[in-house]
């Protein structure tokens, strides 16, 4: 590939820069000086103009990583496109990628530090110098440190800030790093367990899709929230995969698919749960299958549930320790009493009731006939509103295989049982034979586009240092006591990832001290004390502003532009920080000494992958030995206890949920009392338009999409509402103001909305005022602790005003 880069080469920023001189001294986020002009056409100046190319890698948040060229015009980001890749699946930017060349330079940028002078939550700020801010931030945290310990400082960083190095400061001073945060791992608490998962992604990929000839989408949106990837869909698709989507919404993945089911908001539970009844009730399984690779032979008491088996000397895999771990016992039919599962021989019954040193045990496959007895069609058409024979007909397309079940982020994930939903899938795919084999698996895909994944390099940090252990997650923090006095955000955290906005702002209030750095004037900037811009993904203020390993190649964030305004990248805010503190020394001299830290490695993978290599390369070199796109078999040897497939969950018998039980929604259930006073269930999902609150800033984008709420005609004619009417959305938490739109896609009883965007666009208000915060005490005993119920939230909507 050509060098077309020059790595060493200056960027020209000539006059450009020259309207962002006049911040300081301003009062009041309002008060920054606009940026418009920042668009306005190119003047003639002295010189020939001049242009370069970067290449680089967009955002991180929504999980594609889209490889870009960006074309800089005299100073100024001109053109971004896909940087030029023999893989076409890799070939792609989306309409947000491309709007960067706008948005970057939007009016919603923070230009300077910003000390607040006013109340929090008054707006009221001055512009202050990076010293005086990195200053005030370690007199904030020392202060606080001293006086309640070194894990009373909580830093958090989300990805809607740069992030493209590794975060070193809450290691090197011992504060919180955040924990579990209760966002999007729903389904995950559900499914990994009886997979050996260690996160919510599944382990093979969508490339396998053409060899499945069922893909059921749950609750997946991915045509809009992972649009890189629809090429995959449309790819199986052709070769003769059907698509069947399951969602409240007819959404433009449902548009798209060969067939939409329309269930009730919360209900995914019902379908899954019927499908499995149908399936063991009419022998759509292999018993051969079940028993060689699932737990469903294994006994358990009668009584307690408890599995039995005997206890043997192992060694813990992560932290190198000995331990004793279970083995099952199974019925050997051929000797006619318990044995281990793994005795050489053994012929396991996989029904029946018997003795066991005076227990009566039974196998996990009786005790799942027995507990989904309830679980009939009729039963699940009440529930879910689709029909019993649409139920039956897509349960055995499904268990005929090889089919896929793919859920996504969203909708069933942030209602309250959605750990049910999840474990409810993989009970499905363990009985059908649906997992390990290719064509088949469960899990979600639309951001999950490699089997590869490098082990990186790190920085190397101070013997001792690292992150205090957080005793509760973000989701408790705002709700009950602890031992955080100050915080500092990188990016819009407190109004993303925390519902009920009353009791946010409280907790907010409460504390000493709080930071946020950010691109953008988010929602929460107004709560704050001190404020720093964040420079965007395009600006460097080295040659290179971050490494990372993604869609199975190594990738550069090279310099496209400056940092413009006064901003810095989070890097060198953390760096400042340190050097205000006395412990600069930990710290990488540049970004390029930290991109050579990352980029050493002992991984095969990266054999001879160099920054330099990266230069010459355009920004991305395929990882070594990474040619098939698929990747080995997932196979049934899994990470589990027994290593065999294990949908009966002993940890969750006192929940009752060993097997998925039926569980009604928090709020949203249909006989809530609740529903005579709010009867509107409120989704909230992720847009092509934007990434949570970002691209809320960017003026191309609002001429598109600007905020508003979505109902069914019908809905909106009863309440007296039209097409273009500003509301109030509203239930016994809060409200809050936006457009209204009318949309027959939106199901009767429903109302729908793009998560999170900025107040300012909302008259002021915050659209997380109404959401639920009521947690699932059950969370607490799962892998990804509980989850907020955002779209498990009852409103009702009238107009703005009245």
């Amino acid at each position: 590939m050509t060098q077309a880069n020059g790595w060493h080469r200056g960027i020209s920023r000539r006059g450009f820069l020259k309207g962002a001189a006049g911040v300081a001294g301003l009062a009041g986020i309002g008060a920054m000086a606009t940026t418009g002009e920042w668009l306005a056409p190119a003047q003639a100046d002295e010189g020939a103009a001049s242009e370069r190319t970067a290449f680089t890698y967009h955002n991180e948040h929504c999980l594609c990583n889209c490889m870009l060229k960006c074309t800089v015009r005299d100073g100024r980001l001109s053109i971004i496109e896909p940087r030029p890749n023999d893989e076409n699946r890799f070939h792609n930017v989306c309409l947000k990628g491309i709007s960067e060349i706008q948005h970057i330079y939007g009016d919603a940028r923070l230009q300077s530090p910003l000390r607040r002078v006013g109340e929090r939550g008054s707006g009221e700020f001055e512009a202050i110098t990076w010293d005086e801010a990195f200053q005030t931030i370690a007199d904030e945290f020392k202060k606080c440190q001293d006086a309640y310990g070194k894990d009373s400082l909580w830093i958090q960083y989300s990805t809607e800030a740069q992030q493209r190095f590794t975060p070193l400061l809450a290691s090197l001073l011992g504060a919180q790093a955040g924990g579990m945060n209760g966002y999007d791992m729903g389904q995950g608490n559900g499914q990994g367990q009886a997979f050996g998962w260690d996160g919510m992604f599944a382990k093979n990929t969508l490339w396998e899709w053409p060899q499945a000839k069922t893909v059921l989408l749950v609750n997946c949106n991915m045509l809009e929230t992972g649009m890189m990837w629809s090429r995959a869909f449309f790819d199986a698709q052709k070769a003769g995969t059907k698509f069947v989507c399951f969602d409240p919404r007819f959404s433009a993945t449902a548009s798209k698919s060969d067939e939409w089911v329309n269930l009730k908001p919360g209900t995914d539970p019902a379908m899954f749960l019927a499908f499995a009844k149908h399936i063991v009730d009419n022998g759509l399984y292999s018993a051969e299958h079940l028993c060689a690779h699932t737990s469903f032979p294994f006994l358990i008491d009668a009584e307690t549930g408890e599995v039995l088996g005997e206890m043997r000397d192992s060694v813990d895999a992560t932290t190198g320790e000995p331990v004793q771990v279970k083995a099952p016992f199974v019925w050997d039919e051929s000797s006619e009493r318990a044995m281990p599962y793994d005795t050489d021989g053994v012929q396991a019954a996989l029904e029946g009731t018997f003795e066991v040193d005076g227990r009566t045990c039974v196998t996990e496959f009786t005790r799942l006939k027995e507990d989904l007895a309830e679980y009939t069609l009729d039963w699940a058409e009440g529930v879910t509103g689709v029909p019993a024979g649409t139920i039956a007909r897509i349960a055995e397309e499904y268990a005929e295989g090889p089919s896929v079940i793919c859920n996504g982020v969203g909708g069933i994930d942030k209602v309250g049982n959605n750990d049910v939903a999840g474990h409810a899938y993989a009970l499905c795919a363990s009985l059908t034979d649906n997992y390990g084999k290719r064509g088949t698996g469960c899990g979600i895909y639309a951001y999950h586009v490699t089997p590869y994944n490098a082990m990186m390099g790190a920085w190397p940090l101070p013997e001792n240092a690292g992150a205090a252990p957080s005793p509760m997650g973000f989701y408790d923090m705002v709700q009950k006591s602890d031992n955080v006095h100050a915080a500092m955000f990188f990016g819009d955290i407190p109004t993303q990832k925390a519902a009920n906005w009353t009791k946010t702002r409280e907790w907010l209030e409460s504390l000493d001290f709080v930071c946020v750095a950010d691109i953008y004037q988010s929602s929460v900037c107004d709560y704050v004390d001190l404020l720093l811009p964040v420079c965007s993904k395009f600006e460097c203020q080295d040659e290179v502003g971050g490494v990372k390993n993604a869609n199975g190649y190594i990738l550069q964030n090279q310099k496209v532009l400056d940092p413009l305004f006064e901003s810095k990248s989070d890097f060198y805010i953390e760096k400042g920080i340190a050097e205000a503190m006395g412990i600069a020394d930990a710290y990488p001299e540049n970004g390029e000494e930290f991109a050579r830290a990352l980029l050493t490695s002992e991984d095969p993978q990266m054999a001879g992958i160099t920054l330099e290599k990266l230069f010459e390369e355009d920004g991305a070199v395929k990882l070594v030995g990474t040619e098939d796109p698929l990747g080995p078999e997932v196979g049934y040897e899994l990470a589990t206890p027994s290593g065999r497939q294990e949908p009966y969950y002993e940890n969750l018998i006192e929940w009752g949920q060993a097997f998925p039980k039926w569980e009604e929604p928090n709020e949203i259930y249909a006989s809530n009392p609740l529903r005579e006073k709010y009867p509107l269930a409120f989704t909230q999902s992720r847009s092509r338009f934007r990434v949570h609150s970002t691209y809320s800033g960017a003026a191309w984008i609002q001429q598109l999409f600007e905020p508003h709420i979505e109902l069914n005609p019908v809905d909106a004619s009863s309440r007296g509402l039209a097409d273009g009417d500003q509301v109030e959305a509203f239930n016994d938490r809060g409200s809050f103001t936006t457009k209204l739109r009318l949309n027959e896609a939106i199901q009767p009883g429903s109302a729908y909305m793009a998560e999170s965007t900025y107040a300012s666009l909302l008259d002021g208000t915050m659209m997380q005022s109404v959401s639920n915060d009521q947690l699932n005490e059950r969370g607490y005993a799962l892998p990804y602790g509980p989850m907020i119920p955002f779209n498990d939230t009852l409103i009702e909507i009238k107009k703005a005003g009245e």
